[in-house]
């Protein structure tokens, strides 16, 4: 029988532990600083599993915390585990991942676990586009909907659109891509062609983590238009750009622990079971 330690992060924690709980594991939860007597050290010295947020970190300095805690240093953490334990947690550092091999202790990044990432590229896009409908004018029904990149995320968002009547669009570098999104029924646009259509869509979603909208781009933009980013950070539109233009734009991260905590939760921890047997 293992014993659980979560630290930080988000609800997707909480949801995390009831489902280890209910399923008879000990767990002990650290997400915020309610309890005083709670110590860091004891704590990694009696539990075994240790449960990182999703991003592990924001500053690559601390593990990231929805409630800003200030016990939560990767430094002391790395230096309080040995051997016995068994990390996990989601895009981790590489100099995190460096120490832990060469200490010998097991770390496993949620994001490189494939039925963790496409399972929670649901949560994403279902997100998004709540997100989108937040912030619009407008509505998606009928409406042209560009998707920037067609990887995992980018394909089950433009499926989602596309439940919603969206008329979507796959931009993306690759040909092999395209002609994937052609194949699905998607329109198609090389991301070299955009500045030719860019000015025709009231939603643009963008899923690439580089630099594509970009002021040029932007700068021939419908001004109503809602951008959506779901890249990792900084993600790939100029936002300080947007905000000179009035332009609505917005960096969404996160969006699984935000809409879909519960859901995020078990998915979590089916596949760490799942790992430790």
């Amino acid at each position: 029988m293992y014993n659980f330690l979560l630290l930080g992060g988000d609800s997707r924690q909480l949801y995390l532990s009831r489902f280890l709980t209910g399923h008879g594991f000990p767990v002990t939860v650290h997400y915020d600083m309610e309890d005083p007597l709670f110590s860091i050290d004891q704590a990694i010295k009696t539990n075994q599993v240790i449960l990182g947020p999703i991003p592990f970190t924001r500053d690559n300095l601390n593990l990231h915390s929805v409630n800003k805690m200030d016990d939560l240093g990767i430094g002391n953490l790395l230096s309080l585990l040995n051997s016995d334990h068994i990390l996990f947690g989601g895009n981790i550092p590489d100099y995190v991942k460096d120490y832990t091999k060469d200490n010998g202790i097991k770390c496993f990044d949620y994001m490189e676990i494939e039925e963790i990432t496409v399972k929670n590229t649901i949560a994403t896009a279902e997100g998004a586009i709540a997100e989108a409908l937040r912030i619009s004018p407008g509505c998606l029904h009928k409406t042209k909907c560009l998707v920037t990149g067609f990887g995992r995320c980018a394909k089950t968002l433009a499926l989602k659109l596309k439940g919603l009547d969206g008329a979507v669009t796959i931009a993306d570098r690759k040909e092999e891509k395209l002609t994937l999104a052609s194949s699905m029924g998607f329109d198609t646009i090389a991301l070299s062609d955009l500045s030719q259509k860019i000015g025709e869509y009231p939603f643009i979603f963008n899923t690439i983590p580089a630099l594509v909208l970009n002021e040029t781009l932007i700068g021939l933009m419908d001004p109503d238009v809602t951008i959506i980013d779901i890249a990792s950070a900084p993600g790939g539109v100029d936002f300080d750009f947007c905000k000179k233009q009035k332009i609505r734009a917005k960096l969404c991260p996160g969006l699984p622990g935000i809409y879909a905590p519960e859901t995020s939760g078990k998915i979590l921890f089916e596949a760490i079971v799942k790992y430790l047997a």
